[in-house]
């Protein structure tokens, strides 16, 4: 299942914000130079154009996977990535196996199903909608492979950071009296959240929420398998 609306965290907007600003505005900003290098003059309306197709990909890409990819493959699949996932969002799965560390594999190999399934279908169907039904096929196979690939390497890139965080922490002296922290200021996305009603949580707040969540859900659980209970007693009871 999906987190429940009123405790996803101000950072989930935004990578969302992130997923979906980021290709827009890299495809416009190179568009926009390649058609000033060759002289365009619709260089800018060029550039508007590759901003909207990029974000429209993105959206349907990030909307698709976060939305029915991954929680379908979370809730089905047996593999130690998604029952690990599962175990974070508090369901639990007759196939799950014991709770193990992730190894670094495991990071290499985070979301890349989710996302060549994500990716295959959410290009054949604008491929198809774009260029007609000849080039759903191709669309799927050239945009899975590709969105994968982006998966691989932005796994790799979480590996080599989380390798040199732990060595910073490895290299840091014992004796080394605590940093005071920096006051931390609000980022433009942050900012924006703000002025339309969403405020950060805490991750000790989400916790709480979460756990408040899944006994909400258990007590729910307990009272519909006691009702079915007392309406299987009162059948029994009334045949002869």
């Amino acid at each position: 299942m999906d987190r429940p609306m009123d405790t996803i965290t101000v950072r989930t907007y935004e990578a969302w914000l992130t997923n979906l600003a980021l290709p827009a505005g890299i495809c416009a900003f190179v568009t926009g130079l390649y058609g000033i290098a060759k002289r365009s003059p619709q260089y800018a309306l060029m550039s508007m154009a590759a901003g909207v197709n990029s974000g429209v990909t993105a959206c349907s890409f990030f909307a698709l996977r976060e939305i029915v990819i991954s929680p379908l493959l979370v809730n089905t699949l047996p593999w130690p990535q998604y029952s690990r996932r599962r175990r974070d969002l508090g369901i639990s799965h007759p196939d799950d196996l014991p709770a193990e560390p992730p190894t670094w594999s495991d990071v290499r190999k985070h979301n890349t199903l989710d996302s060549g399934l994500s990716g295959a279908i959410a290009g054949g169907a604008l491929r198809g909608w774009k260029s007609g039904p000849r080039a759903i096929l191709p669309g799927m196979l050239t945009i899975g492979a590709v969105c994968t690939l982006l998966q691989l390497v932005y796994n790799e890139a979480s590996v080599s950071r989380l390798r040199y965080i732990s060595g910073l922490k490895v290299k840091a002296p014992a004796n080394e009296a605590p940093a005071t922290p920096a006051i931390r200021t609000k980022t433009a996305s942050e900012r924006f959240l703000t002025l339309i009603g969403i405020h950060q949580v805490t991750e000790e707040e989400y916790l709480e929420k979460m756990k408040a969540t899944r006994d909400s859900h258990l007590r729910r659980i307990a009272e519909l398998e006691q009702q079915l209970a007392a309406e299987k007693a009162q059948e029994e009871s009334k045949d002869p």
